[in-house]
């Protein structure tokens, strides 16, 4: 079985940057949180803070974003403007039995992996009715959380942009790095 990231992996782009840009068409003062946003990512970047002080700041954001905005109408249209970034490497090897595995919200991501016809989408799981973040998918989490969904499955090939995966790469047959629609094979 092959696993997959999604952001910068089969997705051209971070989709939960494009979609709160997205969302500024329709809600202008959400633009007001970007600077305190990229204030805490850089201090997340330089090991000022955790990821979980990250995430309890980011918490405040979801929630104000999806509290003035129709989120669950609006991620159809935002797929539908943005389908285009799904890479054509995956278009054209993608399998039935393919897993997304992901850092990123899944109420996003699962509409996308609906459309193209991935049945296995393991994300972020988000709250969106109290802006909570449930289930965080990322780095050591994802083997944690990929292990107790699919405690029997091999992981014939996983394919990824960033070593923030390299937990995953221990559990994979083979590793898999993708920049643009380049893939080179990742020896351990």
């Amino acid at each position: 079985m092959n696993v997959y990231d999604f952001d910068n992996t089969i997705y051209d782009g971070e989709s939960i940057v494009d979609f709160y840009l997205f969302l500024i068409k329709y809600n202008p003062r959400l633009l007001m949180l970007f600077p305190k946003m990229v204030y805490m990512l850089i201090r997340y970047k330089l090991c000022k803070i955790t990821q979980y002080e990250l995430l309890f700041e980011a918490e405040k954001y979801i929630k104000k974003i999806f509290d003035e905005n129709d989120i669950k109408g609006l991620i159809p249209k935002f797929w539908d403007k943005n389908a285009r970034k799904i890479k054509k490497f995956y278009l054209e090897s993608k399998r039935e039995d393919d897993i997304i595995l992901s850092a990123g919200a899944d109420i996003l991501i699962s509409e996308m992996c609906s459309r193209i016809g991935v049945k296995n989408v393991v994300a972020s799981k988000i709250d969106v009715e109290n802006g909570k973040v449930l289930r965080l998918c990322y780095r050591e989490n994802k083997v944690k959380i990929f292990k107790e969904l699919f405690p029997e499955t091999v992981v014939d090939q996983f394919y990824t942009d960033s070593m923030n995966d390299a937990s995953m790469f221990e559990i994979a047959n083979q590793v898999f790095i993708v920049k643009g629609e380049q893939i080179k094979e990742f020896k351990l």
